[in-house]
């Protein structure tokens, strides 16, 4: 069992393909499925179990995979400590993002990264399932840092710096019987046709738990997993949601109102595992996001 095998066992497990991880590793697929086969032959275990549609860890597998990872950052701060000698960095940071969230200014933090750092690659992965998944993806290893929509309140097991935040109001087309109203209730909104992210969102969650304290109901006629997407239909008046104030203000098309009583805010975050060792580079990138917020 070598470094090689441990790298290629954990872009499988990570991704759930063999296909995905050889794209992400430069390989051929028959590499990456010769290298899982020679460790399988080593350890005397099946370490995936195939299926026609994804690439599951076995059990012995999934004991493996923590261990593999340990080992393999192990190796990356070894590399970051000769490296820092030299007063250069390199290897890659894998990054989860949210799409479509112009709040903070990801892309010019990431290009202010590169100029300082030209020898590390920056890897960014989208978040299907919002916040709720970055956050999973940073305790399971998937990625070093995060930007993500949460406080250190909300997610207790990572390491969160916000970074900007907004105000969450609920935005209604214009010609709505609410087109005009300065201020609402919370209690007020359940009853209306609604368009929302889908569960795992932060905006979502915040709206979720606040209805669950209050023990109100609601049903939401529309989901998607895109921020453009919940303002072409609140604009086509497909129903109203709950978005941040300043996505909206200067769209000609959408009427945001505050909430009386509730106090929500968009926050986007920088974020990284507390119990994961992060590497020199992550750290300079997580480092970076929380000066550029200060200072902006």
């Amino acid at each position: 069992m070598d470094r090689r095998q441990l790298e290629v066992f954990a872009a499988v497990a990570r991704t759930g393909s063999f296909t995905r991880a050889a794209a992400e590793l430069h390989l051929v697929q028959s590499a990456v499925s010769a290298t899982v086969a020679a460790l399988e032959a080593d350890l005397g275990e099946r370490l995936f179990e195939r299926t026609t549609r994804r690439v599951q860890p076995t059990a012995a597998g999934r004991a493996l995979l923590p261990h593999a990872t340990g080992i393999l950052d192990s190796f990356q701060s070894a590399r970051d400590v000769v490296e820092a000698v030299g007063g250069g960095l390199s290897g890659t940071v894998r990054i989860g993002y949210m799409t479509n969230v112009t709040l903070f200014d990801i892309p010019a933090l990431l290009g202010r990264f590169t100029v300082d750092h030209p020898g590390v690659a920056l890897r960014l992965t989208p978040a299907p399932t919002g916040t709720a998944g970055l956050a999973e993806g940073l305790l399971a290893g998937d990625f070093d840092v995060a930007f993500l929509s949460a406080t250190a309140v909300d997610q207790p097991r990572l390491d969160v710096h916000v970074l900007a935040e907004s105000p969450l109001g609920l935005a209604v087309p214009r010609g709505h019987e609410l087109d005009g109203r300065r201020r609402i209730r919370f209690a007020d909104t359940v009853g209306l046709r609604s368009v929302d992210f889908i569960r795992g969102f932060g905006s979502r969650e915040l709206v979720e738990v606040e209805l669950r304290r209050r023990g109100l109901r609601r049903e939401v006629q529309f989901e998607t997993s895109d921020m453009n997407d919940v303002l072409a239909l609140i604009r086509n008046g497909l129903g109203v949601g709950f978005v941040p104030r300043y996505l909206v203000e200067d769209d000609a098309a959408v009427h945001w109102i505050a909430l009386q009583d509730a106090d929500f805010a968009l926050r986007v975050s920088v974020a990284t595992a507390r119990e994961r060792p992060l590497g020199a580079a992550a750290a300079r990138l997580a480092d970076l996001a929380r000066a550029s917020a200060s200072t902006a």
